[in-house]
């Protein structure tokens, strides 16, 4: 099989990269202009790169001619390239917008208008952040599979400054539970909606010209090989970082706010199952653990991991915009993949401990970050 796979040299492409070097028999075209941003100013991945059956493009999806000639002979083409930073999102917008729409545009442009260039399928890595806050029920409910669910919209700052960081409805207390791919999209940051715009016209498009289109809306991978450097995604590689120096991580809001953690290379064997799907099977899937962590517990299990002193802190500190809980209803990914994530978050966290432990020491630029995010709203 030929696949191309653009952004195939980011975090995510390289560990399903190596799934198909593994198995063998197939041509893989790289596209990947390496941004120093992730990947630093050297970046090597000759690992993948020097291989026979591996053409890497060292250019940005952003040019068409790039995009004509990598999609020769494609049977399936993985879409990962793009900026993926939530907050950076927010000021950056024409940066985002050039690569994660207009480039989506000149790569559904190649497909529909050269039937030479159309590959039997295009897999999308689309976002839970699609969803803005995930679902809830209220509180009194919560044991009734058949709750009515509830979709709150963003928080407002009055009642973070107060400390009211949960929801309520009529005065009920809400809890969170898991969000499944037919629940209300809502995207809060122009990241969100550059992926939820990819969505769409990668469905249209698709269907237009008979490609079969697929979306998986990923929760927060993390795993060995995710950079250590760009402050503005990964929030596993950003407390890694911190811990590492010796300094102490800020735990926002109460710390009770939660995520889905999943594995990178079992993100990448959804990806692969993926390829091998009918034309009956749905668009759209969730992929995650199925399982929500608090980031208090998050960073707990982070300080053992690195024998780290218990110096975090929660201080109540908030971002504006920031979601509370979201984490994935995994069944339609079990019933069509046939697989649950094999790593859990503590075997996970200790092999990417273990693989950060190898690398240089980046400097921690989340405080940049945040400064950069407050900026505009102040």
């Amino acid at each position: 099989m030929r696949v191309l796979i653009t952004g195939g040299l980011g975090f995510i492409g390289r560990s399903l990269c190596q799934q198909f070097l593994d198995e063998g028999g197939h041509e893989l075209v790289l596209i990947d202009p390496l941004s120093e941003q992730v990947h630093g100013a050297h970046a090597d991945y000759s690992e993948f790169t020097d291989r026979e059956n591996v053409t890497h493009i060292a250019a940005s999806i952003c040019d068409p001619d790039v995009l004509y000639n990598a999609l020769e002979g494609a049977d399936v083409v993985y879409h990962f390239a793009a900026e993926t930073g939530t907050g950076q999102s927010m000021y950056q917008i024409e940066r985002y917008f050039e690569t994660n729409v207009q480039g989506t545009a000149k790569l559904l442009d190649t497909i529909v208008n050269h039937k030479d260039r159309r590959p039997k399928a295009l897999i999308l890595a689309s976002s839970r952040s699609i969803y803005g806050e995930g679902a809830y029920v209220l509180e009194s409910d919560a044991s009734h599979s058949d709750a009515k669910r509830y979709f709150p919209g963003t928080r407002a700052v009055s009642d973070m400054e107060a400390g009211n960081f949960d929801f309520t409805h009529d005065g009920q207390p809400l809890v969170p539970v898991a969000t499944h791919e037919d629940d209300r999209l809502d995207p809060c940051s122009l990241y969100a909606s550059s992926k939820l715009t990819q969505e769409q016209m990668c469905k249209i498009a698709c269907e237009t010209v008979g490609v079969r289109f697929t979306a998986l809306r990923l929760q927060n991978v993390y795993g060995p090989g995710q950079s250590m450097r760009n402050p503005y995604t990964g929030i596993i590689s950003i407390f890694t970082n911190i811990l590492r120096q010796g300094g102490s991580i800020d735990i926002f809001e109460d710390g009770k706010e939660s995520r889905d953690f999943v594995f990178v290379e079992d993100v990448a064997r959804a990806f692969r199952h993926s390829a091998e799907l009918d034309g009956g099977s749905p668009m759209i899937f969730n992929v995650g653990c199925g399982e929500a962590t608090s980031v208090s517990e998050l960073v707990d299990m982070l300080e053992d991991e690195l024998e780290a002193p218990k110096t975090a802190q929660v201080s109540g500190r908030f971002r504006p915009g920031d979601i509370r809980h979201n984490w994935a209803d995994i069944r339609r990914m079990e019933r069509h993949f046939g697989f649950r994530p094999e790593v859990d978050l503590r075997k996970g966290l200790s092999l990417t401990v273990e693989w950060a432990l190898s690398q240089p020491v980046e400097e921690d630029r989340s405080a940049i970050a945040n400064k950069e995010l407050k900026a505009i709203s102040s």
